[in-house]
């Protein structure tokens, strides 16, 4: 059977194995919400805003005010009398009148018993992170709005509810964001990926701050997500410029664990580019935006890194003295570069991630090529040496199967041609 390369998944790199039956324990990520098996509070509060802030939205008739009526029903309290549908006597009222006329007895359950529930469901979702596994969940942001709109109905009654959610969320986020920046802890597998899922939190914060209307605290938090993705940035810049430096085991590690949280690296440099296109600092020859000097740097430390792995890729393929495990790990950091600069969809990108994008592919191909060469000779040296023949041999399969994953099909065949070549000369032609 020929060999030819497939497509390959790289995501579970890093995630420690386990014995059989034997569960991992899970390690809470810095600055991420604190867990709980509980669902969140106020569920029924919160759906009952919700519908009844559509209610209210359409024309106020005496059968909408029964329907309104019916909705609150279970939230009344036990010592308050059940209240009677008012419009039945307000024939011909204006909608205004008729609106008020409803309000009147239904606001106390909505100020002491609604907006009080659907105060703490969003404090549970937004800053606990509590989630309800077999329920379906009205959105926070739906909820956010109900809460506003029922407030505005209520000409400012109940605002003590929606003031306490926003205090909670501005206090959780200025909290959070000193955690992370504070973690100096060395970068391992996932710590990408965590820093990526804390960024989308602050985009809750944010979107449920906005429905809110809090005007302050969502500067606040504007603030503390932009310098969460600056510090996000810089660690990534630190692990993947230290293998160029460091060329250690502890520096591949830390290289090759960023470098493979690539949708982790494209959701913080996504959040970046936002950043820089919504505040639109100034800048000038020897200024430069925060923001973009933290992608800036993050790119030329890419592009250093590609120089190093490319020199030692070369060494390698050609018919060095590498460890198999040492040149897997180089090219999917390769591979992580690649994938980063084409993935990357945004109107702001920079232009260095397209000149980077096309520098790996035109290297790797010409490293591919050489490599391919390289085999051949080796099969017909003489005398002959098949231990170096069957190194070459499977590194020429690596960089076809790295072609392959980056898009580069101008001579994976005659590559793969080679490869089956090798394997028939060597005496095992299976795939």
């Amino acid at each position: 059977m020929a060999f030819w390369p497939t497509k390959r998944d790289d995501t579970g790199f890093g995630r420690n194995t386990t014995r059989q039956g034997v569960k991992p324990r899970p390690r809470p990520a810095p600055g991420a919400p604190l867990s709980s098996s509980l669902p969140p509070r106020g569920l029924p509060e919160a759906r009952t805003a919700v519908r009844l802030v559509r209610l209210l939205r359409g024309t106020i008739t005496p059968m909408r005010a029964d329907e309104v009526l019916a909705l609150l029903e279970p939230h009344r309290p036990r010592f308050v009398a059940r209240p009677t549908n008012p419009l039945a006597a307000l024939p011909g009222e204006s909608q205004g009148r008729l609106m008020e006329a409803l309000l009147r007895p239904i606001g106390p359950i909505l100020t002491d018993v609604v907006l009080p529930g659907a105060r703490d469901h969003l404090i549970d979702r937004v800053v606990s992170g509590r989630t309800a596994a077999e329920e379906t969940l009205p959105s926070a942001v739906d909820v956010a709005e109900a809460m506003r709109a029922l407030v505005a109905r209520l000409r400012g009654g109940g605002r003590g509810n929606l003031t306490a959610v926003i205090a909670a969320i501005e206090t959780d986020a200025r909290a959070t964001a000193d955690r992370l920046v504070r973690d100096g802890s060395p970068i391992d597998a996932g710590a990408i990926d965590r820093l990526a899922r804390a960024l989308l939190r602050f985009e809750v914060r944010r979107m449920v701050l906005e429905a809110l209307g809090a005007t302050s605290a969502l500067q606040d938090v504007v603030y503390q997500s932009r310098r969460l993705a600056r510090f996000a940035l810089r660690r990534a810049t630190e692990a993947v410029g230290g293998f160029v430096t460091d060329r250690g085991l502890k520096a591949l590690h830390a290289s090759l664990a960023t470098l493979t949280s690539v949708d982790g690296l494209i959701v913080i440099a996504l959040r970046n580019l936002d950043d820089q296109a919504e505040t639109q600092e100034e800048s000038g020859p020897f200024v430069v935006p925060a923001d973009r000097k933290a992608l800036d740097d993050y790119l030329t430390a890419a592009w250093r890194l590609s120089d190093t792995l490319f020199d030692l890729v070369e060494k390698a393929a050609t018919g060095g003295d590498l460890n198999d495990l040492l040149f897997e790990a180089m090219l999917r950091q390769l591979r992580g570069l690649h994938h980063f600069c084409t993935d990357l969809d945004h109107a702001g990108r920079p232009d260095t991630m397209d000149r980077l994008r096309t520098r790996l592919a035109e290297r790797t191909e010409a490293l591919a090529a050489l490599a391919g060469e390289r085999l051949i000779s080796a099969l017909l040296s003489r005398p002959a040496d098949p231990a170096t023949a069957q190194r070459l041999l499977g590194r020429v399969r690596s960089l076809a199967q790295l072609l392959y994953d980056i898009g580069c099909d101008g001579i994976l065949e005659d590559l793969a041609m080679r490869v089956v070549v090798a394997r028939e000369v060597l005496g095992h032609p299976g795939a």
